[in-house]
């Protein structure tokens, strides 16, 4: 089952909508002020979760008829966004997709894609999408397909230290058994070439961003 948390960072209506679009099924968790782009895109979520300090007071009440609604005290130790997840893993979801996790808030936007981490670690699938990235983390080897990218540019980090043996097969800068190592830019800004691209590592967690203008 695939979740799709609509969070309060950078998030128009429009792309939101288009996100929609292409998962139907999905189900929908409105994050704290993430509400108000779901509104203004006349989508009803599923599910509400937040302490609201953020959502507009009158929306919030609007919406708590008409769907499941998760409240939260202000004083906590999680982000509204990790609880969303927490809700959304414990309701079955095996994908989730984070919309509005980034934004001009690089402490929630650092927490979100640690969040991947996390999500990856309990051997479920996420992304963080906005309208130029999609962000995912790895651990074990894949293939991806050309129709599928999000955009023209593939850019690889190591995450949490170093990934040893990467190598990339179908892309226009191919690698080979190299390890990357924190603080150096060799995996950013790749393409691809052909219908179907490897990349293959031998340890560590592989930071993916397609990135597009």
């Amino acid at each position: 089952m695939t979740a799709i948390l609509i969070c309060g960072g950078t998030l128009s209506a429009d792309f939101l909508t288009e996100v929609r679009k292409n998962y139907p099924d999905a189900v929908l968790y409105a994050v704290d002020g993430g509400l108000s782009v779901a509104d203004d895109a006349g989508i009803v979520p599923d599910y509400l979760v937040g302490d609201f300090d953020t959502a507009n007071a009158s929306l919030v009440e609007r919406y708590e008829g008409r769907c499941v609604t998760i409240r939260h005290k202000p004083e906590k130790d999680a982000t509204d966004t990790e609880l969303a997840v927490d809700e959304a893993l414990k309701r079955g979801a095996d994908c989730l997709l984070l919309l509005g996790a980034t934004g001009s808030r690089m402490d929630h936007t650092m927490a979100n894609i640690h969040m991947l981490y996390r999500i990856s670690g309990m051997g479920k699938k996420a992304c963080i999408i906005n309208e130029n990235n999609r962000i995912s983390l790895h651990k074990e080897s894949f293939f991806l397909k050309k129709e599928e990218l999000f955009g023209n540019y593939i850019s690889f980090l190591p995450f949490f230290g170093e990934v040893t043996g990467v190598t990339l097969k179908g892309f226009k800068y191919p690698l080979s058994k190299k390890t990357l190592t924190a603080g150096i830019s060799l995996g950013i800004s790749n393409e691809g070439m052909e219908e179907t691209m490897e990349v293959s590592f031998s340890s560590g967690y592989l930071l993916m961003i397609e990135a597009r203008d």
